[in-house]
């Protein structure tokens, strides 16, 4: 997949492990709570259900784990003592982000975020001065079906107003790849969280930001 960064219109971002480098505290915050209900998990665990909503990963790794399902009050527990335990984490953008969404802003291309966290989230870990670059930005609350479904970047495309022939993806998890590729969108995959055999269904896979600065700002020192 050669540099196509000349033939689209708008490139849609993953947050968590793409803009944010947050996978790491998403994974402790999850280990504790999860923890207290008699759950174990690995970092593997974490990483590769990135994407799916808070109560969907909760009931999936339950269910994974073959533990009793939690009611609806237990979950929303568990997810509650979640946003708090991550909202007193420090959250930092990957650096090459700024360069590569302003590089992006200055060729007048559309730019979304597409995650499948809350909006309280996307509040808790972007600022002001980077949320404004999205012209669209799509949380787990503005959609019925999260990833891997295809219906949180297709409903970007929707607000964006381009087709899906003319976007392409940023993503690193596999859910989100699915979710891309059921969408109709190009998808490039950053090995940020995970190896690469776990993102190999991506059109492309790059090994982390500076390569994917080079790719779509070629020139741009990062």
């Amino acid at each position: 997949m050669t540099s196509e960064i000349n033939s689209i219109d708008a490139v849609l971002f993953d947050m968590d492990g793409v803009v944010v480098d947050s996978m790491p505290s998403h994974f402790h915050t999850w280990q504790s709570v999860l923890h207290d209900s008699g759950i174990s998990v690995s970092m593997e665990d974490i990483y590769r259900r990135e994407g799916m909503t808070g109560i969907r990963s909760v009931r999936d790794i339950f269910l994974d784990k073959k533990a009793p399902l939690p009611d609806d009050e237990d979950v929303q527990d568990i997810m509650s003592r979640k946003h708090e335990l991550f909202e007193s984490c420090n959250i930092s953008l990957f650096p090459q982000i700024g360069i590569i969404l302003d590089c992006l802003k200055s060729r007048g291309l559309k730019l979304a975020l597409v995650t499948g966290s809350s909006k309280r989230a996307v509040r808790h870990v972007l600022p002001d001065d980077v949320s404004c670059l999205f012209d669209a930005i799509i949380t787990s609350e503005d959609v019925e079906r999260g990833k891997p479904d295809p219906e949180p970047y297709v409903t970007a495309l929707e607000a964006l107003c381009v087709s899906a022939s003319r976007s392409l993806v940023i993503e690193n998890a596999p859910m989100g790849i699915q979710s891309a590729g059921s969408a109709g969108i190009k998808c490039i995959a950053l090995e940020t969280t995970l190896e690469r055999s776990w993102l190999l269904s991506a059109d492309l896979v790059l090994p982390d930001h500076d390569s994917l600065c080079e790719y779509l700002c070629p020139g741009i020192k990062n």
